[in-house]
C-alpha cells in the first residue's frame, strides 16, 4: 500500500524499487535538486527537465519541448492573428537555426507552435486584415476557408520540415495530432464517424487531393501527442469522463495513424479552464493515467508540468501514485511487450454508458486485466466486471476507485464461447447491396467472402477491423438470383439474392 509523502516539494523515489517499462516515457516535472537522474531509474526512459549534474546525459535519454517556435517577437500575423499570410520567413528560419543551434542534442523533440485557428467563421475574421492578400479577400466565404486553411498547414508544414532538416531527433508537435483534442464532445459522433469521416480531422493533416488523412505536416512528425489534460475535478458531473477522454485520444488517433507512435501529454493537474486549474487530480486519476494508456494502443507518455509552478510550495505526492500505476505496471512488463491489445470496446463509449473502464492484454495462456470505475457514486460503491477474451472470462469487484490490475492464467479462468466478433447482414432477401456490420472486441483483420451453393467463392476481400461495430457493404446486383453464404472470421451466414 502507497503511503504518500506529507512533505512538500518532495518526492520520495526511493520508497519504490528501481524498475522499467517498454516504452517512450517521458519525465517532465520538477527535479528538486535531483543529482543521481532519480525518474530514470524508475520508469521513466527521459529527462525533459534538467539539473546541473545532467550535462553529460546522453542524447538517446534527452527529450525537449520547444516553446514559443511560431512567436518571432517581431509582430508577425502568424504570431499576433495565427494568419498564415504576410509573415517573413527569413526571419522564422533565423529563429528557428538560432535555437536548434543552441538546443542540446535530444531523442525526442517536441516544437510547441499552436497557431491555428479551428473554427471556420473565425478564420473568416481574417479577411479584412491587413496581412490578407487582396486576391484572398475577394474569394467566396468556402474558398476563403479553404485557402486559409492550406496556407496554415503549409507554414506548419515549413517549420516541422525546418526542425527535420537541421536537428536530428524524433519529431513530434505539442497537441497536433489528427484529431484535435475534445472533452465534451466525444458522444457528438459516432466511433465509427470519429474513424472514417475525414471531415472530422483536423485539417493541418488533411490531404486536399486525396480526401484523407495525409500531407506534410503528417509527413514530418514522427509521432503525435495529443495534450490530455484534464479540466474537472470531483464531483463535478463531468470529471468521470477523464479516463474515457484520455482513452479516446489515443485510440481515435491510432485508429486514423496506425503508423505512427501516439505519445501523449499527461498533466497531474487540472488544465487552466476551469475552477480547478492547477490543482493537483484525484490519486486514483494519477494511478489510472499512468496504467491505461499502454492498454489502448499508446507507445510512450510525456509526464509534463508547467514549469513556472515548480518553485511553488505544495505536496506533490500526485507524482508517487503516478510512479505507483508506473511500478505496477512494470510487474507485467512481459505481458506488454508482444501482448495482444483487448479493448472491449472503444473509449468513445463509455462517455454514452458510464460503465466501468476495462481493458486487457493476452499473451500465451495469461489475460492481464486493468479495471476502474471512474464512474462510481462514491469509495464504497461496488460493482462487477466481467473481463473476456476468446472462450474465457473473469469477474472484478472493484469498490470505489480503485485501480485494478492483476494477470490471470486463462486455463484456470471459467469457459463459456463468446466469439471476438459477432456478424450481421441486412437486408435480407436483398437486390442491389448487402450491407454488413461486425461488432469486433479487438482489432483484428478478417476476410470477406460470397460463396455460391456450389462453394464456389464469388468474392473475396480482406479488411481491417477496428473494436466496436464495423460496417461494410458488397454490391450483389450482378449476382443471378439465388441463395448464397456470407463467410467471415469462421462464421457463416444465409442470404437470398432477388
Amino acid at each position: 500500500m502507497l503511503k504518500p509523502t506529507t512533505e512538500n516539494r518532495t518526492i520520495e523515489w526511493q520508497k519504490f524499487p528501481e524498475f522499467s517499462l517498454p516504452f517512450q516515457i517521458v519525465y517532465g516535472g520538477p527535479r528538486f535538486g535531483d543529482a543521481h537522474r532519480l525518474p530514470l531509474r524508475y520508469g521513466f526512459s527521459h529527462l525533459a527537465t534538467f539539473e546541473g549534474a545532467d550535462d553529460n546525459l546522453p542524447k538517446s535519454q534527452r527529450a525537449f519541448a520547444w516553446y514559443g517556435v511560431a512567436y518571432a517577437g517581431t509582430n508577425q500575423p502568424w504570431e499576433t492573428a495565427r494568419s498564415p499570410w504576410g509573415n517573413n520567413l527569413d526571419g522564422y528560419r533565423a529563429k528557428w537555426q538560432h535555437e536548434l543551434a543552441t538546443m542540446p542534442e535530444v531523442d525526442l523533440l517536441v516544437p510547441d507552435l499552436e497557431r491555428q485557428i479551428k473554427s471556420n467563421d473565425s478564420i473568416l475574421l481574417l479577411k479584412n486584415h491587413p496581412a490578407t492578400p487582396i486576391a484572398y479577400q475577394s474569394l467566396d466565404n468556402n474558398a476563403f476557408i479553404t485557402q486559409y486553411k492550406k496556407d496554415l498547414q503549409a507554414l506548419y508544414a515549413e517549420a516541422f520540415g525546418f526542425t527535420k532538416a537541421n536537428k536530428s531527433a524524433q519529431i513530434g508537435g505539442y497537441s497536433d495530432s489528427p484529431i484535435l483534442n475534445t472533452y465534451i464532445n466525444i458522444s457528438g459522433n459516432s466511433w465509427q464517424r470519429w474513424t472514417t469521416d475525414a471531415s472530422l480531422l483536423n485539417y493541418l493533416f488533411y490531404d486536399y487531393s486525396r480526401n484523407t488523412i495525409g500531407g506534410e505536416v503528417y509527413n514530418r512528425q514522427d509521432f503525435f501527442s495529443p495534450s490530455a489534460y484534464y479540466y474537472y475535478d470531483y464531483p463535478h458531473p463531468l470529471a468521470p469522463d477523464y479516463l474515457a477522454y484520455l482513452l479516446f485520444q489515443i485510440e481515435v488517433n491510432k485508429a486514423w495513424a496506425p503508423n505512427k507512435s501516439i505519445i501523449p501529454f499527461v498533466w497531474l493537474r487540472y488544465s487552466y479552464v476551469t475552477s480547478a486549474a492547477r490543482s493537483f487530480v484525484k490519486p486514483f486519476m494519477a494511478e489510472a493515467t499512468a496504467i491505461f494508456p499502454f492498454f489502448s494502443g499508446a507507445d510512450g507518455l510525456w509526464l509534463w508540468d508547467d514549469p513556472s509552478l515548480f518553485a511553488n510550495n505544495e505536496n506533490f505526492s500526485a507524482y508517487e501514485h503516478f510512479i505507483h500505476g508506473l511500478y505496477r505496471l512494470s510487474l507485467y512488463k512481459d505481458m506488454l511487450n508482444g501482448g495482444q491489445l483487448v479493448i472491449p470496446q472503444p473509449a468513445r463509449e463509455y462517455v454514452d454508458n458510464r460503465k466501468p473502464i476495462w481493458r486487457g492484454v493476452a499473451k500465451g495462456t495469461d489475460f492481464l486485466v486493468a479495471a476502474h470505475n471512474p464512474y462510481a457514486k462514491d469509495e464504497n460503491e461496488v460493482v462487477t466486471v466481467e473481463a473476456t477474451y476468446n472462450n474465457w472470462k473473469v469477474n472484478v469487484t472493484l469498490k470505489g476507485y480503485e485501480v485494478f490490475l492483476c494477470k490471470f492464467d486463462m486455463t484456470l479462468l471459467s469457459t463459456e464461447p463468446k466469439p471476438l466478433s459477432t456478424v450481421t447482414i441486412y437486408p435480407n432477401p436483398s437486390q442491389e447491396q448487402l450491407n454488413i456490420s461486425i461488432n469486433s472486441l479487438v482489432p483484428q483483420k478478417a476476410q470477406l467472402e460470397i460463396i455460391d451453393a456450389t462453394g464456389k467463392i464469388l468474392h473475396q476481400e480482406n479488411t481491417t477491423l477496428q473494436p466496436g461495430e464495423n460496417k461494410k457493404s458488397l454490391g450483389i446486383n450482378h449476382l443471378p438470383s439465388g441463395v448464397y453464404i456470407f463467410k467471415t472470421l469462421n462464421q457463416t451466414k444465409k442470404f437470398v439474392k432477388e
